[in-house]
């Protein structure tokens, strides 16, 4: 195994920083003015000197994203946004948009004269059938779990049932057409590095679809940076594919009824 990899360091739980990589600069006080330099403070028995408190620190958003010291606190706040919590709050924001079949069998979108009105499209990647289905002690298959989650995300008895305005996810995708697509991405981008003129990153290149290895990459192994695939995730290709192929055939705007939405963590 490399140095990077090896057998020692098979954690990649990143710890909090035993210090804080920009700690507070103490700067010298300024010099008196000329016309205060002779004077002197006399101090009575029993009596303290008037403290001077330091200016409160200044961390610029460029520190703080590359300090380790909150990563644990961060991790947290991260999950927060992006539970089903969130999901369900941004289902009751607005009525979302309505998508309906005219006489000749074309799409129609009602609803659009409304900004805030969004398109919900939901993708459910392989894992999280799997874990469901483990979850369930094995009396269920993973087919079973995905159409239980469709019937949950975009039937009449599911979250539509409840809520503020009693919406739905019109449509439940699977992301593995989306990962397929990334691995033809991926051997593209491998195959271009041995042609001249075109920008790739260093080799060897490294992919991952998990955003938390990258986290991982940038904290503890920097140099590793440049060696990382350019390929989106499965989950961030497929936003991009919906985005573009239901403004196109909807013949709606992307921004903001097809903007980005949550994601459930299950």
């Amino acid at each position: 195994m490399s140095a990077i990899l090896s057998a020692d360091d098979l954690n990649d739980f990143i710890s909090p920083g035993v210090a804080c990589i920009k700690p507070v600069e103490t700067l010298p006080a300024a010099p008196p003015p000329q016309s205060q330099s002779l004077e002197t403070e006399v101090i009575l028995d029993g009596q303290q000197p008037a403290a001077n408190p330091n200016a409160p620190a200044q961390i610029s958003l460029t520190d703080c994203l590359a300090c380790s010291g909150c990563v644990t606190s961060a991790e947290a706040v991260l999950v927060s946004l992006q539970s089903h919590a969130e999901v369900l709050t941004t289902l009751d924001a607005a009525p979302a948009l309505r998508v309906v079949t005219d006489d000749s069998g074309r799409f129609r979108v009602e609803g659009l004269e409304n900004e805030n009105a969004k398109l919900f499209v939901a993708s459910v990647s392989p894992q999280t059938r799997a874990n469901l289905a483990a979850a369930c002690g094995g009396s269920v298959s993973e087919k079973d779990v995905g159409h239980m989650l469709s019937n949950l995300l975009r039937g009449p008895d599911g979250i539509a049932n409840g809520g503020q305005w009693k919406n739905g996810f019109t449509w439940v995708v699977d992301t593995n057409v989306a990962r397929e697509a990334t691995l033809v991405l991926g051997a593209e981008e491998v195959l271009n590095s041995a042609r001249a003129g075109i920008a790739t990153p260093a080799k060897p290149i490294l992919a991952s679809s998990c955003p938390g290895w990258v986290c991982y990459a940038e904290k503890t192994h920097p140099h590793v940076l440049p060696h990382l695939s350019k390929v989106k995730s499965p989950q961030a290709l497929m936003g991009t594919i919906l985005k573009t192929t239901l403004s196109r055939t909807l013949d709606i705007p992307p921004q903001p009824h097809l903007a980005p939405g949550r994601y459930a963590m299950l």
